[in-house]
């Protein structure tokens, strides 16, 4: 389940991810309906691919909660692809939060 809630909160396709993964996307299917076990290094993938950590699918998240403009921006920096973007952006957070 938590598969397909981060897959969605990236804004990809089953057939999307499966193409970063390398597997079908009706095997994406089976992993997110528990159909079948994924091994780690399958899980390594698919966290890479999503841009998240392996951690973060056994981790509670209950307790965080975003507002709906929190959520469209989180999902607006998980389309930006550039890495140097992305770290220009976490500095400029950083001195925005100070």
């Amino acid at each position: 389940m938590r598969i397909r809630q981060f897959r969605q909160d990236a804004g990809l396709s089953q057939e999307k991810l499966a193409e970063l993964v390398g597997v079908t996307p009706q095997q994406i299917q089976k992993y997110e309906t528990s159909k079948t076990r994924i091994s780690t290094d399958k899980l390594q993938i698919i966290a890479a691919a999503l841009k998240i950590h392996v951690a973060d699918f056994f981790s509670d998240r209950s307790h965080l909660t975003l507002n709906a403009p929190e959520t469209l921006f989180i999902k607006k920096l998980r389309k930006v692809r550039d890495p140097e973007v992305h770290e220009s952006l976490g500095v400029l957070l950083d001195r925005l939060a100070r």
